[in-house]
């Protein structure tokens, strides 16, 4: 009966997961009703969006202390636990604290590069992505410690990620939602990450300035910037669907195909959609150092798979597979701290979607759909939590559901802060929190 019960849910998650992909298809060729018998569904609801509320200096200015403040905040909580777990506080004590799981890999390529390490004749760090560990390289120029280097780069991304973030909020919905926006994204049981040497406030950073270049249709720009979100992670080639979204919505190649106004269609096409493939050039030069090191683009894969014991799955055998350690772990530290945390998310996730499909622009529902396909899609699905951190349009639709109820909002940022602060003392004892 349980097995069923399990197959039920998996079943309707899927359901609505295709009939959001359903409504940005609908969205896209611009149809904005769908007939249900006697009912309508509104698929667009103008109010929700684009405020047109001017971002100002003194938000900017607030914005970045937010980042500074909260990064004091992570950084002095795993001081308090260094002094209660450690014999002193000391620098040694505070790096090696917090390098942890993969922030050894990605410190790894900066000082060995992809072909000076290697394992029984095996370059295994070829499963992550170069962007981080160059810039990591790039500033050991002027800071002799890697480990050091990898928080500056993750202090200065996460801050301007902030300030991004809220101006891309805030003219989208307002100064108020942008300013819960920003609680709820750094009160985050896993934003703790984004204070540590690991790729997610240099992929953060990216993925929010790319979308503001989208949808301020800044198109070149935009896809320069997606093709180094697309060096640092694999999902950073998402914004090409995002930009793909937007651009169907302000150019409507439906209507011009009907008035067969070809020349339009192909100088849209052209001037705004063609360059967003330059996104994949990203991923390239990743497939690209895969070849020059072990002669196969696709290299990363076997390790993923042989060494790493992960790789791609479909989602709902993602979710059985965290669902299935849930309950055989029932009891146990991981059911707390791994499990029963992804499978929250997802189900949040999940909510933010459907909610967003009516509420949000359809470019933010439609680049939190792929993060969310991609992030839930893994055979051995440890780091859902973290990935799911550089899910923004999650913490827009969040504030944007909570506008008219400021209280609860407040609510779930402090609950959220909470068990960020367990999980970052699970990470910061070296355990699996990932």
């Amino acid at each position: 009966m349980a097995v069923y019960a399990v197959y039920t849910v998996l079943f309707f998650i899927v359901l609505a997961l295709a009939f959001v992909c359903l409504g940005l298809v609908l969205r896209c060729c611009g149809l904005t009703r769908i007939s249900l018998g006697r009912r309508e569904l509104i698929l667009d609801r103008p109010p929700a969006g684009l405020s047109g509320e001017r971002f100002t200096w003194p938000m900017a200015v607030k914005s970045l202390l937010w980042g500074a403040g909260v990064l004091a905040a992570v950084y002095g909580a795993s001081l308090i636990f260094c002094a209660v777990e450690r014999d002193a506080v000391t620098g040694e004590n505070f790096l090696a604290m917090w390098k942890q799981w993969d922030a050894n890999n990605y410190i790894r390529i900066a000082e060995l590069g992809y072909a000076g390490y290697d394992e029984s004749g095996m370059h295994t760090l070829l499963v992550f992505f170069p962007l981080y560990s160059w810039l990591i390289r790039g500033l050991h120029l002027l800071v002799s410690d890697y480990r050091l280097c990898g928080h500056i780069i993750a202090c200065l991304c996460y801050v301007g990620a902030c300030y991004m973030f809220a101006r891309l909020v805030t003219e989208d919905f307002g100064w108020s939602t942008a300013q819960l926006a920003l609680g709820l994204l750094s009160a985050y049981p896993f934003a703790f990450f984004f204070a540590a040497p690991f790729q997610e406030s240099l992929f953060l950073l990216l993925t929010v300035t790319a979308l503001w270049l989208i949808r301020r249709h800044r198109w070149l720009w935009a896809a320069l910037v997606g093709a180094l979100a697309a060096m640092t992670r694999m999902q950073g080639v998402l914004l090409i669907f995002a930009g793909a979204v937007e651009y169907c919505l302000c150019e409507d190649p439906i209507r011009r195909i009907r008035d067969r106004d070809w020349s339009g269609l192909w100088r849209g096409l052209w001037r705004d959609l063609l360059p967003l493939a330059l996104i994949l050039t990203g991923t390239g030069m990743y497939l690209l150092i895969n070849w020059r090191v072990d002669d196969d683009p696709f290299q990363f894969m076997t390790y993923q798979k042989e060494i790493w014991s992960n790789g791609f799955a479909m989602l709902p055998i993602c979710l059985k597979t965290m669902w299935d350690n849930l309950v055989y772990r029932w009891g146990q530290e991981l059911m707390f701290v791994l499990w029963g945390p992804q499978l929250a998310v997802f189900a949040v996730s999940l909510a933010a979607l459907l909610y967003s499909l009516r509420r949000l622009p359809p470019v933010w529902t439609a680049y939190l759909l792929g993060c969310t396909l991609l992030n839930f899609s893994l055979s051995w699905p440890l780091s859902c939590g973290r990935y799911t951190a550089c899910s923004f349009p999650l913490f827009a639709a969040a504030a944007v559901a909570c506008r008219r109820h400021p209280a609860a909002g407040r609510s779930i940022v402090l609950a959220s802060a909470l068990f960020q602060a367990a999980l970052l003392s699970v990470y910061l004892a070296g355990k699996q929190v990932m």
